[in-house]
């Protein structure tokens, strides 16, 4: 039985990779073992996903996951066995950090919502475990054939948020990292101050980053917002009859991950 609220996101298609992105993905797990990766630092879903969020561009697909490999070690991750722990503890210690995220429908194009609401920010003790749970979100959130290839609308929602804790930069130059493809971001509920301070982190953020999405942030109204994602596709706490209830995120997770079978490259 589902545990999500009507209307459930749709079932897709259990992830395939075409020969062509086999043979990229393939090729950037080489490329990193020779860079020194260990086999415990290879992810097949994370190195698929970034490669084809690359466009297969075997190169850039390198660069990018040891800049993200590289930015987690801060947290003192260093190996997916780090991130996963053989998911022994993903309902006690993940599964309360995925609360920073919600359960969407599709966007007009077919493609995952990823939405963030900033209504829990990230204290000090927490940083390590969100950064995990970031990734079981991320991953999560690109676990469909369409979403995998054409990329996501990202929504950010601050119009809760105001506590300040002092470690924002440091946590959006980590998210920053993340090999994300977002197609348009969204940051929803921005007063003229959190404008303000927003635009200093994206500022920050872009001194790390090549990445032209940056590009394609977009202040927002919640009205706006619903318009364009739809008032049945936004988390139920924004419209009343959308999607996804508090809880439903770590079932949701599970679930796709089941739906991303690991590529064999190596």
């Amino acid at each position: 039985m589902s545990a999500f609220a009507s209307p459930t996101p749709p079932a897709s298609s259990p992830v395939t990779l075409t020969p062509e992105e086999l043979s990229a993905c393939t090729q950037v797990a080489q490329k990193l073992r020779v860079d020194g990766l260990q086999l415990n630092q290879l992810c097949p879903r994370c190195i698929a996903i970034t490669t084809i969020n690359k466009k297969l561009r075997v190169d850039d697909a390198v660069d990018s996951y040891k800049t993200f490999m590289k930015a987690i070690s801060d947290f003192s991750i260093n190996s997916f066995s780090d991130i996963y722990a053989n998911f022994s503890d993903f309902d006690t210690i993940i599964s309360p950090r995925l609360i920073s995220y919600n359960v969407c429908g599709l966007d007009s194009l077919g493609r995952q919502i990823f939405w963030i609401n900033g209504k829990n920010p990230v204290t000090v003790e927490e940083e390590r475990d969100a950064v995990r749970a970031g990734w079981f979100w991320f991953c999560a959130i690109h676990s469909d054939n369409v979403s995998l290839r054409q990329g996501v609308t990202f929504v950010i929602d601050v119009s809760s948020s105001t506590e300040k804790i002092g470690n924002e930069k440091k946590m959006q130059k980590t998210w920053q990292s993340y090999p994300l493809r977002p197609q348009r971001i969204l940051i929803m509920g921005a007063g003229y101050l959190k404008r303000l301070f927003i635009n200093g982190l994206v500022s920050f953020a872009a001194l790390f980053s090549k990445n032209k999405v940056l590009d394609r942030i977009r202040f927002a109204t919640v009205e706006e917002v619903t318009k364009e994602c739809g008032a049945t596709n936004v988390p139920s706490y924004i419209s009343g009859v959308g999607v996804g209830k508090e809880g439903d995120v770590a079932a949701w997770v599970k679930m796709r991950f089941d739906n991303f079978p690991e590529p064999k490259l190596w």
